[in-house]
């Protein structure tokens, strides 16, 4: 029990004299612990705390020892890194403190504590192993930082293996935890998670080979490198060393195949994007072509009526991951055929006070480039007939074609040549791209209406951000006009309150009708997904008939 609050600073000096008597150790102690209440706040356990270094140094007593540790926690991790908690004390540091990095990481600060910091890293989950490594390599207040603290070796071996060892047990389960799946909703789960291991696995290069090659956790290794690791830090002899998990070995008799096997081949080719070289390297077993046919045929990937069923994002997707998988001829036609299907983008200039002096890109002026990109992607395969692509060049949007010859990156040089070979069609000399104008330049327009309607034509058959823009550009026009707001979707007109066009249209409409004005009320509060399709024209005249 603690002495009073008005003397308790002085008993803390007292606590600290090197003179102090051991005969007065206990009642020291019990005058400075707290009662059930705690200490009072806001200052009393800091001064507590300046009187325990001083104790620890003189007090043998371990019962005593003990009750000073449990009565300040947070000042145990200092204490045991300065080394005044020792072995003996490690008992009660364990009842009062959380077996956490941070602990862990003072104790491994001290050799005498190896075994037992070895002993307590085998009891953390995998999510905790990267905080042990973090808290060593912590800067500390009295840290040289001309050289800045690094875990040790050895701790940093524990957390490794430690990790290793949970990962590769996760991943000797996932196939039994996925066994009896069932359901519309299902997906393959308890697949690890990498990250955290992974950066442990980061700090041991040197490692690497020999890892991937053990029996026990080789194939986690190799999961954990391709997935976690910037393929320039791989060395071509280890990335070798990984081809056997590219095609994920575990994930071949999931249930419900047409979801398993295609998250398994989108996953593979995500590996063979982070990482092109396995191309190369996976030819030696024809491993990653043969997974890819066999995920298209357990899957039924490309069956007639899946494929017409498929949402475009779909399309885009599987034509990319069987780009970068496949050896297929006519699986690849296949996917061509439907990619090149795929709803016919539109392409406007909307110039923004932001841009530079350059053109606009081929990106900024289309809709969508999620088409020309996946033939471009499809492309780049060795084993897709070129004719195909040569042949669609004369289908494309002009802007589309303009995307093939700007990014390198993303199309191969073949196809580029042959982009900018290409002589425009009579109907692609048609498709002018509109650009929508300032007011200021649509005044010297002899017909700015007309102009402003070529930008809602260009954009009829698109959604999305990018066909918002250019209906707020006709609503905010004074060039604007009662019929080309009518062409507007109701929900861009009736959100827009910079000026009065909806609220003027609804006074013209309702006027002093109650009926009217309750049944506008009722319209705007409803959560019907069709208002988002519905022209204001078409709102304003459902309003009326309504009310009538």
């Amino acid at each position: 029990m603690a002495v009073n609050g008005t003397e308790y600073r002085m008993w803390v000096r007292l606590a600290q004299r090197e003179d102090l008597p051991e005969a007065a150790f206990a009642a020291v102690v019990d005058g400075l612990l707290p009662g059930d209440e705690g200490f009072d706040p806001g200052w009393q356990e800091g001064v507590f705390r300046e009187a325990l270094p001083t104790l620890f140094g003189r007090v043998g007593d371990q019962g005593l020892r003990d009750r000073l540790i449990a009565a300040s926690p947070g000042r145990v991790p200092g204490l045991v890194r300065e080394g005044v908690l020792g072995p003996r004390d490690v008992p009660a540091v364990l009842r009062c403190c959380p077996v956490d990095g941070e602990l862990l990481a003072v104790l491994a600060e001290h050799e005498v504590h190896r075994d037992l910091v070895i002993e307590l890293i085998g009891s953390l989950g995998h999510q905790d192993l990267i905080g042990v490594v973090l808290a060593a390599e912590r800067l500390q207040v009295d840290s040289d930082l001309s050289r800045p603290p690094v875990a040790p070796e050895w701790l940093v071996d524990a957390v490794l293996r430690r990790g290793l060892g949970l990962m590769a047990a996760k991943l000797d389960a996932f196939a039994a935890a996925n066994a009896g799946a069932k359901g519309r909703y299902w997906r393959p789960s308890k697949w690890p998670v990498w990250n955290t291991v992974g950066m442990v696995l980061e700090r041991c290069p040197d490692r690497w080979l020999e890892l991937t090659k053990d029996a026990t956790v080789g194939r986690a290794v190799q999961h954990m490198l391709l997935d976690c690791m910037e393929t320039e830090k791989i060395p071509d002899e280890v990335l070798a060393a990984c081809v056997p998990a590219l095609v994920l070995p575990e994930w071949t008799e999931l249930p419900m195949p047409s979801k398993s096997q295609r998250l398994r081949l989108q996953n593979i080719a995500h590996r063979v994007d982070r990482h092109p070289r396995l191309q190369e390297l996976a030819t030696a077993t024809d491993s990653l072509h043969e997974t890819a046919a066999h995920c298209v045929k357990a899957g039924g990937l490309l069956h007639t009526r899946k494929l017409r069923d498929a949402q475009p994002y779909e399309v885009v997707s599987l034509a990319h991951d069987l780009a970068l998988t496949s050896n297929d001829a006519k699986a690849l036609a296949k996917v061509f055929e439907v990619v090149a299907q795929l709803p016919r983008p539109t392409a406007v200039e909307r110039p923004s006070p932001h841009d530079g002096p350059e053109a606009p890109t081929p990106k900024s002026l289309l809709s969508d480039d999620k088409r020309v990109s996946s033939l471009a992607a499809l492309a780049y395969n060795p084993h897709l007939d070129r004719r195909l692509v040569s042949d669609l060049l004369e289908h494309l949007h002009p802007a589309e074609i303009q995307w093939l010859r700007t990014y390198d990156d993303a199309v191969p040089a073949w196809l580029k040549e042959a982009a900018v070979q290409h002589k425009a069609s009579p109907a692609q000399q048609q498709q002018e791209v509109p650009r929508v104008l300032t007011d200021e330049e649509l005044d010297s327009c002899e017909n700015p209406q007309a102009v402003m309607q070529s930008w809602l034509d260009a954009v009829r058959e698109h959604r999305g951000s990018f066909f918002d823009q250019v209906e707020y550009a006709v609503i905010r026009s004074r060039h604007r006009t009662e019929p080309l707001v009518r062409e507007v979707r109701a929900h861009i007109v009736l959100s827009y309150f910079e000026q009065p066009v909806a609220a003027d249209a609804l006074v013209r409409m309702c006027g002093n009708d109650p009926a009217r004005w309750r049944a506008v009320a009722e319209a705007l509060s409803s959560k019907s997904l069709d208002r988002f399709d519905e022209t204001f024209g078409q709102f304003i005249d459902r309003m009326t008939a309504q009310a009538v």
